[in-house]
């Protein structure tokens, strides 16, 4: 099956682009997506989606979707417009949430080119009360006072205070936290597979983590462990000048079995 794309080309620094549709066969273009794409991005509304009460009390419900541009150099967003519509106060969450997240463009052949995306945001009030209860908490009521609510990213050299993991015993460090909880892959096991996958996320000034993106994937069901454990992981926002702030990270875990049985998992320094 061959797949329609509208590319957007922009022209120098004018304000005016053209556009342009081509057909893809498969396997030639991939669609720009949020980092860690839709298993990330469903985690994601789980944990950061902040319903409404006005739309909460008149049970409004339905699907808010986004269309924007995806820049081909620095995955950037722009041309933010509301496609569907449910209400104002559910297009404007819709749209809080988009700015929280970070994208990869689209490729096409091998070449990354600047697209229109879509994203939609489902809206249910069973659904979100049940995230509510399974998470613990409603993002309703937080206190943004002490947050800086501008959504820049910063870099760990950037910031005062740099984000750290939280622990319940005082002992224990990101090591002994990544044994603890690690369950070693049967796949990278029989296969003999080491190697270390590194991980980017995003510190939220609420101290949660979105944005998991790998950077360095490791086969045999290794990434998709190190991902489980960092989502285990509790952390401590960052703050610079004097505000909790949005703190980029990376995680590493090292996958070596060369002194099995004692299995060596061992993150990057914090």
């Amino acid at each position: 099956m061959r797949i329609s794309i509208l590319i957007l080309f922009l022209i120098g620094f004018v304000a005016v682009n053209a556009q342009t549709e081509i057909i893809a066969q498969p396997g030639e273009y991939v669609e720009a997506q949020n980092y860690g794409g839709r298993v990330e991005f469903k985690r994601f509304l789980q944990q950061e989606i902040n319903y409404p009460e006005k739309a909460l009390a008149n049970k409004i419900e339905g699907t808010v979707e986004l269309a924007f541009v995806v820049d081909s150099k620095s995955g950037k967003t722009s041309r933010l417009e509301v496609k569907k519509s449910v209400s104002p106060e559910l297009d404007a969450e819709a749209i809080r949430l988009y700015k929280l997240l970070k994208f990869v463009p689209s490729y096409y052949k091998g070449d990354r080119m600047t697209t229109y995306s879509t994203l939609k945001f489902k809206f249910s009030i069973k659904s979100y009360k049940r995230y509510c209860k399974k998470r613990g908490y409603k993002t309703a009521g937080i206190n943004y006072e002490e947050m800086d609510t501008s959504n820049v990213v910063y870099q760990d050299n950037q910031v005062k205070y740099k984000p750290r993991m939280v622990f319940k015993d005082t002992l224990e460090n990101i090591s002994t936290f990544i044994q603890k909880n690690i369950k070693y892959p049967e796949g990278t096991l029989r296969l003999n597979i080491t190697g270390v996958v590194k991980l980017f996320f995003v510190v939220e000034p609420t101290g949660r983590i979105t944005n998991i993106k790998v950077l360095k994937d490791v086969g045999g069901g290794a990434t998709n462990e190190a991902i489980r454990i960092l989502r285990l992981s509790k952390w401590e926002a960052g703050k610079r000048d004097g505000k909790k702030v949005r703190v980029s990270k990376q995680f590493k875990v090292n996958f070596n079995l060369s002194n099995e049985p004692g299995m060596d998992v061992l993150p990057n320094n914090y």
